[in-house]
């Protein structure tokens, strides 16, 4: 008898265990307030894949997810891919950052629902592989000078969609478009104190003057400043040829000693003495401490130049590019 009555329990037991697996394993309602399957379970999930703009699309590894509601942080993964669970189903803010790209956000209304998908495509913050800013005078008969203002800017963009550069100068209230040169890569332009609203270039020394683009979203990056280091205005003195002298080949040029208190090279141009000249010679690189240069090497040879009028100039220019230019002087080649 007792035998029997321990079978029965045994099978009583074995009955309940198997009854309660059905209602675990079928779709009985879930009661526990923290299992995601339950009808009744109050809190959400945000999942989703963050890759590049520029294509074939990339995942981006370490991008900083902030859930602001509950002040919560994730990164994505190797593959671009990130989670926040067990949040409250209210509406919010999901900011997305990382280093070299653009900042992004989504809003997202949890309410009513367990999981929501979210795919971001970053765009890649252009860069300013380089960039040049550099003041050029030029001296003039009688005894005038003319001042420049060259801006150039090389820059690379992942997505290749830059539609505007632009330099600006907040103190200056400068605010001037580049233009691509195809040729040499760069966004640049020439301007006079007057296109700027100065007197002189004088007035930019120190100042920072930024570059910003944008891209065909119209988005705005500023990416790079630099300033005017110096105006050089020092006018070199030429020695000779001058004055239509006529010279015969080889030809020396000559000038006087130059001493700035800083660095800087010589360069020597030679034009058709014209109406609208034409630059014929150009050597760069002269040494500062030299005072002459003779045209008897493969670097500076004027054997090709036929016989007519010609002016040189000499420019003196710095570690920086700013430069200034003598007066023309005339010679003549029979």
């Amino acid at each position: 008898m007792l035998r029997i009555l321990f079978d029965m329990k045994i099978f009583r037991g074995a009955a309940i265990l198997l009854f309660v697996g059905a209602l675990v394993s079928c779709d009985a309602p879930r009661l526990n307030p923290l299992d995601p399957q339950n009808p009744d379970y109050q809190l959400s999930t945000i999942e989703g894949v963050i890759q590049t703009t520029a294509l074939p699309k990339q995942p981006i590894q370490g991008v900083k997810v902030y859930w602001k509601n509950e002040n919560l942080i994730s990164f994505t993964d190797a593959q671009g891919k990130f989670l926040i669970d067990r949040l409250p189903q209210k509406q919010g803010w999901i900011y997305f950052e990382k280093d070299n790209y653009s900042t992004d956000s989504v809003n997202i209304n949890l309410l009513n629902q367990k999981t929501v998908h979210v795919e971001i495509s970053l765009n890649a913050i252009p860069k300013l592989e380089d960039y040049i800013i550099y003041t050029s005078v030029l001296n003039r008969y009688p005894d005038a000078q003319s001042d420049s203002l060259f801006v150039k800017a090389k820059i690379s963009d992942a997505e290749n969609d830059l539609s505007s550069v632009y330099v600006r100068c907040a103190d200056l209230s400068i605010d001037k478009k580049l233009t691509l040169n195809s040729s040499s890569g760069y966004y640049e332009n020439k301007f006079a104190p007057s296109d700027l609203n100065m007197k002189s270039v004088d007035e930019g020394i120190g100042k920072n003057f930024d570059i910003s683009v944008y891209n065909a979203a119209g988005k705005e990056f500023k990416i790079g400043s630099s300033t005017i280091k110096r105006t050089i205005r020092q006018d070199i003195i030429f020695r000779s040829p001058a004055n239509l002298e006529t010279v015969t080949k080889p030809v020396k040029f000559s000038w006087g000693r130059f001493i700035p208190g800083y660095n800087f090279t010589y360069t020597l141009e030679i034009y058709t003495n014209a109406n609208a000249p034409d630059r014929k010679i150009h050597v760069t690189g002269i040494s500062k401490d030299a005072i002459e240069i003779t045209t008897n090497s493969t670097d500076f040879n004027i054997n090709n130049l036929p016989a007519g009028e010609y002016f040189w100039v000499i420019w003196v220019i710095d570690d920086f590019q700013n430069r200034v230019r003598s007066r023309p002087a005339s010679f003549v080649i029979q």
